[in-house]
């Protein structure tokens, strides 16, 4: 047992300093990537965009919001009806900017729960996916149907169409070239 113990001491301490020399020998590999704008391939965006919408063939400004879960679009006149037996929802988005209205009928792709702030209780929202374009990327994502009367922007991006497309930089607004957006001002950052 002894000899067993004194073996083992003796490779460790023999045997390590040839292990050691054998790993600084032959370094691992390591790709090395370049910096950018763009970080693998993700957009840099700004705090509002413009968003195309291809199902309406209209555009939107968007305000970005990394601190919101899920994407929401200003619609009005929400009634949830039955296709076929699967829950389908009639509504009217508005583009207060285009001071134009786009009544649509969409399969529900989901029901989001909303907690109001400051009350008790949830409020039932349905979300329909629909595919949403920032500059030359188009992606699809299940949109809130709310009312955002009051709100400067008549959609909300939210972190589920950002994540793995686009990172936020707050200091910038209007970056990307969507088709069909107005030309941003650069005086007056819009």
């Amino acid at each position: 047992m002894h000899s067993d113990i004194r073996l083992v001491l003796t490779l460790l301490v023999f045997g390590l300093p040839v292990a050691a020399s054998l790993q600084a020998a032959d370094p691992p590999k390591v790709k090395r990537v370049e910096t950018s704008t763009a970080v693998y391939e993700t957009l840099v965006i700004g705090e509002a965009e413009y968003i195309r919408i291809p199902v309406l063939d209209v555009v939107f400004k968007a305000r970005i919001d990394t601190g919101a879960t899920t994407t929401s679009i200003h619609a009005t006149d929400i009634e949830m009806f039955e296709r076929d037996g699967k829950p389908w929802v009639r509504f009217v988005v508005k583009n207060p900017g285009l001071k134009k209205k786009y009544p649509l009928e969409m399969p529900v792709a989901r029901i989001a729960k909303i907690k109001k702030r400051g009350e008790d209780g949830e409020t039932e929202r349905p979300a329909v996916e629909l595919d949403l374009t920032l500059g030359e990327a188009t992606k699809p994502v299940k949109v809130n149907l709310a009312d955002r009367k009051g709100f400067e922007y008549p959609l909300l991006i939210g972190r589920d169409f950002l994540r793995g497309l686009a990172i936020v930089d707050v200091s910038k607004k209007y970056t990307q070239k969507t088709p069909g957006a107005p030309v941003p001002d650069k005086k007056r950052g819009k």
